[in-house]
């Protein structure tokens, strides 16, 4: 087998690439790279908005994994990422359609919700999130993940293209774990939240208040996106060693998730093999919360307005559900926790 792999010398690629080399197939990688050694992989610098030179890429491929993109709102400007991003994307599956390629696997985000990036207070209307659950994005992240799933799914009606857009959350390699001190931060959050549940409750909900009042203000502003962060406003205006701050601002717009890089190979391995037709967009991630934690206390605490459940989750189970990405690709995590 023939596979392309745009991105495929990043942090989720480069495991991607070697594990698609191990299965013995034939791996092209491209990035913006001038130079770069993937163990048998062969690596062109191209540029995905370069269109005929991209095409040229493509030929000859029998499916293609599209991870080339900006990752976040912090690194460019919104036009310059929703450039790369989008039109990368149309870019790719154009070349595809071109060729003749009938199978792709990207990556979008977790964020094609809505709600890390974003400038407002994301609303839920139930637990566990699933790919039925309505999306409110409100940067240009987030926005051009969702445009890329539709991209897809043009593609599938316009060129019977079968594609999976994984909705990736946080990606955790064994090295980034221990380098980060990960296991011990995490502990550390599970006490912080089990003695913060346990503060009277008038206490309790008043520091909550406060929390959304202040990361209300500061998304306001957009305080995370490319702008603020050249000016130096981003760094000034974020509170240091806040873990409630951190907490309502960061953590549940992840809604605890991750997934390890082993997990997120096996699931873009799946996508290229497994029997499916049609434009997906999947959640996969491990089946329970990064912290461990009661799943339910977390909603409770931070999503009190989100009522609707889908079903009680049990434990830590996870606050994104990866059924779908079970029935269509038979994807199951095999790292369950960090913890």
């Amino acid at each position: 087998m023939r596979l392309l792999i745009t991105g495929g010398a990043g942090h989720v690629g480069s495991p991607i690439s070697r594990k698609f080399a191990a299965n013995g197939w034939d791996v092209h990688v491209i990035g913006i790279d001038p130079d770069c050694a993937l163990p048998g992989v062969s690596y062109t610098q191209c540029d995905i908005l370069d269109y005929e030179a991209l095409r040229a890429h493509v030929e000859g491929c029998d499916a293609i994994v599209h991870l080339a993109a900006i990752p976040s709102t912090r690194t460019h400007p919104n036009a310059t990422l929703f450039d790369i991003n989008v039109a990368g994307a149309y870019n790719v599956f154009e070349a595809a359609a071109c060729a003749g390629v009938k199978r792709i696997a990207q990556a979008s985000s977790i964020n094609a919700l809505g709600g890390f990036w974003g400038c407002d207070d994301r609303q839920y209307e139930y637990f566990p999130l699933d790919e039925e659950h309505p999306l409110h994005t409100t940067d240009a992240y987030s926005f051009s993940k969702q445009l890329v799933e539709e991209v897809a799914a043009y593609y599938w009606r316009r060129s019977a293209i079968s594609s999976v857009s994984f909705r990736l959350p946080a990606v955790w390699s064994d090295e980034m774990i221990q380098q980060r001190r990960l296991r011990e931060s995490l502990a550390q959050s599970r006490q912080q939240l089990e003695d913060f549940r346990h503060l009277p409750s008038s206490e309790r909900q008043a520091r909550l208040t406060a929390a959304r009042q202040r990361a209300l203000s500061l998304r306001a502003r957009r305080i995370m996106e490319y702008d603020a962060i050249q000016s130096g406003a981003s760094a000034a205006e974020m509170p240091a060693d806040d873990w409630l701050f951190d907490m309502y601002f960061f953590d549940r717009f992840n809604y605890w998730t991750f997934i390890h890089t082993d997990d997120s190979t096996a699931a873009f391995e799946r996508a290229i093999t497994a029997d499916y037709e049609g434009a997906h967009a999947l959640f996969v991630n491990s089946d329970r919360n990064i912290l461990a934690y009661d799943s339910e206390a977390l909603l409770s605490l931070f999503f009190p307005d989100a009522r609707g459940r889908r079903r009680r989750l049990a434990g830590a189970e996870s606050l994104v559900s990866i059924e779908n990405a079970r029935r269509l690709i038979g994807f199951e995590p095999r790292v369950r926790s960090i913890l």
